[in-house]
């Protein structure tokens, strides 16, 4: 900006109009510099010809390059034929009705003009570059809202549109709810055999009431949906918190039952719906953005949790390899996909050195006649595990990235990192990948902004369906799940039902204290199964069952 601050310097007013081409590259290329692509792209504009606007390598360029609305313009709006038009990019403040404003390509030099006439004698220089960083990212900023805004309603009218179809022609029995969260609206559906409800909530309004003064007057265009996601931290903050009081994360998990899907079950006739499909249907959702990280199955109606009354699926977009993409619904999810064929065999990974691995690989002999894997780990030793038909489990620690999915990594038993983006390389065709590592989940951006997961990593890779975690996961409540999901899987039960169990047994079981379990002999009991002796440790809580979650095919 220095360079282009001194040049202004000593540029009268009515001189930047004359100077515009040699002033414009300047701008353009320390907009470049500061990642300013909306300024730059003005600039661009402003400078060439119309036949280069309507070039689809240009148009190309512009979707690669994150800027899905001015590329949606140039196709829709320019035509060669016709004399250069106004370039016009779309700036809002907000995601309602009536906020549209615009920036075209004359705002630049526009800003400029107005830039050196303000400018004082003393330290002008100084001042010309201070007001050109200001005031150009200021305008950047506001086209990139804008431009965030465009893609989330375009991807919710899109999905909705994809949501609809699918739902109205499934031949499978499930209740199908639909969340959608795009700057200042949240929008939730629900269908269940014909009946069909939606609610709209102004996200905006509602998360401003809960804002002091001082939180109003720094809001912008996005603050409800970082509203809404901080809301989401702090459930998943108490969840995993072993100190906080369950009357806490009852409440968190009761302002989310409240939220989206209370107003759904409330609408006339979905109750007797629900009701008709006899007892713990499949509940499949399809969440978006920082709606994917909440524990569905957890959510609290004040007397039961949604897992008590529902098999539940999770299903966020399957968003494409290129970042800021709108994404995609997951057919699978909705339709169900194929089930498990019959007598299909079980592979396993299992770093036997966390402390109740032995158990998950006697179950998976038990259960399926099937040894785990052994010998040193590689992408080639963790790639076989998906490639093939059947079900996959892996159990292991695995290490978050804020880099992206593409980091986020499987720690092996020697403690080294094995990425994900290393594994999934290859089309894959697993029924069921279980992920029983912590945090295996693994989604990278809260925003839909290059929104991604390990989960979506491998289902566009071909497996059918994915098990994986929230947060942290319990030792000793992941061996429970995984036995019992074994269990349920090997007896020929649909994905759905046997995850719903295994969520269920964990729920309902209590560890029991006696002199085996003080020799570090560990005895759990289940429900019934005996009389125990000072009870020790509930798993009642969510925390130990519900950071568990299925998306994809769920027959």
């Amino acid at each position: 900006m220095g360079g282009l601050a001194s040049d202004l310097a000593t540029t009268p007013p009515e001189a930047v109009e004359a100077h515009w081409e040699q002033l414009g590259i300047a701008l353009r290329s320390a907009a470049d510099a500061a990642r300013w692509h909306y300024v730059a792209l003005l600039c661009h504009a402003g400078m060439v010809e119309s036949d280069r606007l309507a070039d689809d390598a240009y148009i190309q360029r512009l979707a690669y390059g994150h800027r899905i609305n001015d590329a949606l313009y140039l196709k829709l709006h320019h035509h060669p034929d016709l004399p250069r038009r106004p370039f016009r990019l779309p700036t809002r403040l907000w995601n309602v009705l009536g906020t549209d404003g615009w920036i075209d390509a004359e705002a630049p030099r526009a800003l400029l003009r107005e830039i050196v006439e303000r400018a004082p004698e003393a330290g002008r220089a100084n001042w010309i570059e201070k007001q050109l960083r200001r005031q150009f990212e200021a305008m950047n900023n506001r086209l990139k809202d804008a431009a965030l805004m465009q893609m989330m309603r375009h991807a919710s009218a899109l999905n909705g549109m994809q949501w609809r179809r699918l739902t109205k022609h499934s031949q499978h029995q499930a209740v199908h709810v639909r969340l959608h969260l795009a700057s200042g609206l949240l929008t939730t559906t629900i269908r269940v055999r014909g009946k069909i409800g939606r609610v709209t909530h102004g996200a905006p309004l509602k998360m401003a009431r809960e804002l002091d003064e001082d939180d109003r007057r720094s809001i912008d265009s996005h603050f409800a949906v970082r509203g809404i996601g901080r809301h989401v931290f702090d459930l998943l903050c108490t969840l995993h918190d072993r100190e906080a009081p369950d009357a806490a994360a009852h409440g968190r998990l009761r302002y989310f039952y409240d939220l989206l899907l209370a107003p759904l079950f409330a609408k006339p006739g979905i109750a007797a719906a629900i009701a008709a499909l006899g007892e713990r249907p499949t509940l499949v959702i399809v969440t978006h953005g920082a709606l994917a990280q909440i524990p569905m199955a957890a959510l609290h109606d004040g007397e039961r949790y949604l897992a008590e009354r529902f098999n539940v699926v999770q299903s966020p977009p399957l968003y494409p390899a290129e970042a800021f993409g709108p994404g995609d619904v997951d057919g699978e999810a909705l339709l169900g996909g194929q089930p498990i064929p019959p007598g299909s065999g079980a592979r396993g990974l299992f770093d036997t050195g966390l402390p109740f691995a032995p158990a998950e690989v006697a179950n998976l002999a038990r259960f399926y006649g099937a040894q785990a894997g052994e010998g040193n780990w590689t992408p080639e030793v963790v790639r076989v595990l998906t490639r093939s038909r059947g079900v996959a489990f892996l159990s292991a620690h695995v290490r978050p990235s804020g880099d992206g999915t593409a980091a986020t990594a499987i720690q092996t038993p020697d403690h080294r990192y094995i990425p994900f983006g290393d594994v999934v390389t290859e089309a894959m065709a697993a029924d069921l990948l279980v992920l029983a590592g912590c945090v295996s989940v693994g989604q990278s951006d809260w925003l839909a902004d290059g929104e991604n997961s390990v989960v979506s990593l491998y289902r566009r890779a071909g497996v059918q369906a994915v098990i994986a975690s929230l947060w942290p996961v319990d030792d000793q409540a992941a061996s429970l799940y995984t036995g019992a999901l074994m269990e349920a899987l090997a007896a020929g039960k649909s994905r759905a039902a046997a995850h719903g169990d295994a969520q269920r047994v964990v729920m309902g079981t209590r560890l029991t204290v006696t002199d085996a379990y003080r020799a570090q002999d560990r005895l759990i009991a289940q429900p019934g199964g005996g009389t125990p002796v000072a009870p020790a440790l509930s798993f009642a809580h969510p925390r130990f069952w519900a950071a568990f979650t299925l998306s994809g095919a769920w027959r």
